[in-house]
């Protein structure tokens, strides 16, 4: 057979009608073509566009902060940072307008992500001494994860002045505000609403020093250390709980300057020792010394507290030193019928006199209740001319 009557029979072949399997074959491809077309193609990396975006995005802000925390944002160029992020330098200008851009919300990304850090941690405790010992371990814990947070704080006063100012401003308004809900429910007492303000910054001052001296300086990096947070707390304690019973604003009942060992003023507490080494008073509590729920009352233990540091300095002499601070930390809430109160003097007749008192439930030694520290200073005599 030549090659002219095979191209013959080839074409007959073509002109032939399609038989019917040849027209369901035909139909089933066109509608598996359709399929195809109409079906959007998933990413070869399995990402959406807007998930690819953010993932860059969250590469060059990683990159600044690892950069800024080694160098200093004088040296975190664009290029140093893209090279950093392993991205285009001219993708970098998709997500910031300018390097100046990108420092701008470099502070203001991290500080949200500490702020959340602390509220997840205290989002379910009342503002007390736990709660600020839990806010204060998350300050460190997220400076331990993001060691470079410090120095791009400290910094941005120069290279970012508005982050930073925005900054201060959340970070002190977000205390503030937790405080003011704790004093409208009546803890903080003797702070003004304008006193606690102050406290704030005295309390984030403390937390910038503190990690510099004791995580930057010495390179140390992980949880705040236990022995350090103890003696925040102990700071605490004395000064943002119950500051307010500093010096004139507290005023204690007296005893009388005759009581000896057993004397009894009116209704008050009774003398038990009074001697160069301190006192031990004992308090009989009265219905009228208890709160609603059946607690001994605050005033009463501040009470108690101040009337037996005044008899560990001498205070039934007169003239009668003056207080000039009392600070107390109530440990627990007590439904004893009978406290007792221990003082001890350092050393009497100083310019400053400082005394322990520990408070303790049924007896001396019996479970501590309250723990304090007061100030005495001597009185100033009068002499006639």
């Amino acid at each position: 057979m030549n090659i002219d009557s095979l191209f013959i029979i080839v074409t007959l072949r073509r002109e032939h009608p399609p038989t019917l399997r040849e027209e369901m074959m035909a139909t089933r491809d066109k509608t598996a073509q359709a399929i195809k077309i109409a079906t959007v193609r998933p990413k070869r990396n399995g990402m959406r566009r807007a998930d690819k975006l953010a993932a860059t995005r969250s590469k060059l802000m990683r990159a600044v902060t690892e950069i800024v925390g080694e160098e200093g944002y004088g040296n975190a160029s664009v290029a140093k940072i893209t090279a950093r992020a392993r991205v285009a330098q001219g993708t970098f200008y998709n997500y910031f307008k300018s390097q100046q851009d990108l420092f701008d919300r470099l502070l203001p990304e991290l500080g949200t992500q500490l702020l959340d850090r602390i509220r997840n941690r205290v989002a379910s405790l009342p503002v007390d001494l736990k709660r600020e010992e839990i806010g204060f371990r998350a300050f460190f814990d997220f400076l331990a994860d993001t060691p470079e947070f410090y120095r791009v704080l400290n910094e941005a006063e120069t290279f970012s002045p508005k982050a930073f100012r925005d900054h201060m401003n959340n970070m002190i308004q977000g205390y503030l505000r937790a405080l003011r809900r704790s004093q409208r429910q009546g803890a903080l007492p003797g702070y003004s609403t304008e006193d606690l303000e102050a406290v704030v910054c005295i309390l984030l001052g403390a937390r910038n020093y503190l990690s510099y001296h004791y995580m930057i300086r010495t390179g140390h990096i992980g949880p705040a250390p236990d022995w350090m947070v103890r003696a925040y707390m102990k700071f605490v304690a004395g000064g943002l709980l119950y500051g307010g019973t500093s010096g004139p604003t507290y005023r204690p009942k007296r005893l009388s300057a005759g009581g000896g060992k057993g004397a009894v003023e009116g209704k008050g507490p009774r003398i038990i020792t009074a001697d160069q080494s301190g006192a031990v008073l004992e308090l009989q509590v009265r219905d009228s010394d208890r709160g609603p729920t059946g607690a001994v009352r605050y005033g009463a233990l501040l009470d108690l507290a101040a009337s037996t540091a005044e008899r560990a300095v001498g205070g039934e002499h007169a003239p009668a030193p003056t207080l000039l601070n009392l600070a107390v930390s109530v440990l627990i809430p007590s439904h004893a019928r009978r406290l007792v109160a221990t003082a001890r003097c350092q050393e009497r007749g100083v310019a400053a006199m400082h005394v322990g008192v520990t408070i303790h439930a049924e007896r001396n030694g019996g479970a501590v209740v309250v723990t304090g520290q007061a100030t005495f200073v001597p009185a100033r005599r009068h002499h006639k001319i």
